[in-house]
């Protein structure tokens, strides 16, 4: 960046040097041989003039280019450990918006904005200093005044009302692009319910006010730049008026009359240059304050960088543990203890709200308790590092995240380094592999953007394969059979049945006849374990399991 700010100095140093002896040779030379030297000398600085601009342009842009793509892995990196508790209430689209559109609005400070204000500080400073050595000192102390205020005055005005609004541009940008990342994945949505021209006035709506907002911006820039041009032009006419009145008293020759009008004008330049990228730099620093919103975003847990314990098995324990949502009344897990010993197989059940995923998310560490703590082996999940934890633990949501890319690819999430013939077993046990070999590129088979090519039940089978793949010691499942037949379901819960003794498993059970020969049945409701038990025992116990039963063989009785 040096380099780029040197070389512009330079370049717009001479910007003004080369005209200058130009009118000076234009009016004030007789000898033909001092022309033509003179010419020679300008010919050669042009070609160093457009050298230097040539190194600071892509110096500029070198160096802004590596920092922009440094600033997109920052931004990734920043968002992941927020992910997912920490982002719940974040837009795609807009975190998209941030990441690309928002990174890109930065470039121009780093390629043009350092330079350039480097020039425009020093060039000026520069040029009146040469025409007070060279020319004449009063035409130089006329002279200096307008850069000045042109560099220090004209880019600060409104610039508070500019920076809110620079903000507002920005958060529109990215409030649009999540409108049109929600229309682009909920397509079919849209083409169902007629919703095209519903979601259309949203985009032209948020347009309209990008459009206000930046109208904003472009009236103050050319306020500003209308002011530096006036002062620009009010520059020479003081530098000539300074100069004219000294040239009749014999205190300036005719050359530097004419070099002192031409700098008037040229040395100004890099001072109007600043006004143009102003507006950049605004919106630069606009987009730059959304990245440190992110940044300085605290995660939602804190990670260890080693572990301070380490696990003794796959066993798993809950102690006193509660949650609380910021925006519910009431906890979503409220002073919960449980024990789930090692290798067994243990469901959790109960009505929609009950708490049933925030209790598995937890052992996930996707967030921390309020009170209480989560126990792998005996160890305080907060005591382990993310590289133990994630190796002990394999976890499946509900609507598990299928990647754009190929079958292969998302196979290999889980563990880059399988074998096909790991990756065709994994498929094998989550009943997946035939209809993979079915497929004409089989492995190779590209899945889409969140596996729209896919079945539901494919896209959770799938997921299932990549935990299988992973060979954790504890498998949580959180209803990842939901979308399956009943025969499938049973092909992928006898898998996991012949790892009973080997793998802790927990599962939130969709179907209860498919977790009726479980160890242990945990049966929450309003975020307390209200019983826990084997089928038998709880289907007779004429509590809140049993209630479901019946409710259950009720719906299988009305839909045969």
């Amino acid at each position: 960046m040096t380099v780029s700010a040197s070389s512009r100095v330079v370049n717009q140093g001479l910007g003004v040097l080369i005209p200058a002896l130009a009118a000076a040779l234009v009016v004030g030379s007789t000898d033909s041989s001092d022309v033509w030297a003179l010419v020679a000398v300008l010919a050669a600085l042009s070609v160093v003039k457009g050298t230097f601009r040539y190194v600071e342009q892509f110096t500029g842009h070198a160096v802004a280019f590596r920092l922009l793509s440094e600033l997109r892995i920052d931004a990734y990196r920043n968002i992941v450990p927020l992910a997912p508790a920490g982002l719940e209430d974040e837009r795609t689209g807009d975190l998209v918006a941030r990441v690309i559109g928002d990174i890109d609005r930065v470039e121009p400070f780093y390629a043009h904005t350092i330079a350039l204000m480097a020039s425009a500080l020093l060039v000026p400073v520069l040029t009146a200093t040469g025409l007070a050595i060279w020319v004449d000192p009063v035409t130089a102390a006329v002279f200096l005044p307008f850069p000045i205020v042109m560099v220090l005055v004209i880019p600060w005005i409104k610039a508070r009302q500019i920076a809110k609004t620079s903000s507002r541009a920005r958060e529109l940008a990215g409030e649009t692009a999540a409108i049109f990342t929600d229309s682009v994945q909920g397509a079919r949505e849209v083409a169902i319910f007629k919703a095209r021209e519903v979601v259309a006035g949203r985009i032209e709506a948020q347009s309209r006010l990008a459009a206000t907002t930046k109208r904003a911006l472009a009236r103050v820039a050319a306020s500003r730049t209308g002011l530096a041009d006036l002062l620009a032009g009010l520059a020479v006419v003081a530098v000539a008026a300074v100069a004219a009145g000294r040239y009749q008293t014999g205190l300036l020759e005719l050359g530097g009359l004419a070099a002192a009008v031409v700098v008037a004008w040229v040395g100004t330049a890099p001072a109007r240059a600043l006004e143009g990228i102003v507006p950049d730099l605004e919106q630069a620093l606009a987009a730059a304050g959304r990245l440190f919103d992110l940044a300085d975003r605290p995660p939602p847990v804190i990670e260890r960088g080693a572990d301070a314990d380490s696990p003794e098995n796959g066993g798993v324990e809950f102690e006193d543990v509660t949650v609380r949502f910021s925006n519910a009344s009431r906890p979503a897990l409220d002073d919960v203890s449980l024990v789930v010993p090692d290798g067994s197989f243990v469901a959790v059940v109960g009505p929609s709200g009950s708490g049933k995923s925030t209790l598995v998310e937890l052992l996930a560490r996707f967030r921390d308790p309020d009170d209480g703590r989560v126990l792998l082996g005996g160890s305080d999940l907060r005591q382990l590092s993310p590289s133990t934890r994630r190796g002990r633990v394999a976890f499946v949501p509900q609507r598990p995240e299928i990647f754009f890319g190929t079958i292969e690819d998302n196979l290999r999430l889980a563990r880059s380094n399988a074998t096909d013939d790991e990756l065709w077993g994994a498929l094998g046990r989550a009943a997946l592999a035939d209809w993979v070999r079915s497929l004409q590129r089989g492995l190779g088979t590209t899945t889409g953007e969140l596996g729209e090519t896919m079945s539901g039940g494919q896209r959770q089978r799938l997921a299932i394969a990549r935990a299988f793949l992973r060979e954790s010691d504890v498998l949580v499942l959180d209803e990842a059979t939901s979308e399956l037949d009943v025969a499938t379901e049973r092909l992928v819960l006898d898998e996991l049945r012949q790892e009973r003794g080997e793998k802790t498993m927990l599962v939130v059970a969709h179907r209860l006849e498919s977790v009726m020969d479980a160890d242990e049945i945990l049966v929450l409701q309003g975020g307390r374990l209200v019983e826990r038990g084997t089928h038998t025992q709880l289907a007779a116990g004429g509590g809140v399991y049993s209630g479901l039963w019946r409710r259950h063989n009720d719906m299988l009785i009305e839909s045969t």
